[in-house]
């Protein structure tokens, strides 16, 4: 696994495809450099800024995370309890990012 990456934090299988398609539509519009792996679920920039798209908490787990970004599905659709699981385990992921830059 890549050592710090992006988190995008999603409400199902389904939002991860929509949400991996807008956000790659979005930086190719920026760079031609986007390489895309739905097996991984995740999207590549100039083969260095990796950011990964999740829909369960157990995947953050060990993650350093240097973003996270949540979809706009599971923000106004999904199961709060999910999201603040989701964003609990996020958050120990960017601490672990900072204390690493420390």
């Amino acid at each position: 696994m890549e050592d710090v990456v992006n988190v995008f934090l999603c409400k199902d299988g389904r939002d991860i495809k929509k949400s991996m398609v807008e956000y790659e539509d979005e930086q190719r519009r920026f760079t031609d450099n986007v390489k895309v792996n739905r097996r991984k679920r995740t999207v590549t920039i100039n083969e260095e800024w990796v950011t990964k798209f999740v829909s369960e908490p157990e995947y953050l787990d060990g993650m350093h995370i240097r973003e996270i970004t949540i979809s706009t599905r599971m923000s106004t659709g999904g199961n709060i309890d999910k999201l603040k699981h989701m964003l609990v385990m996020a958050r120990q992921g960017r601490l672990a990012f900072k204390n690493t830059q420390a």
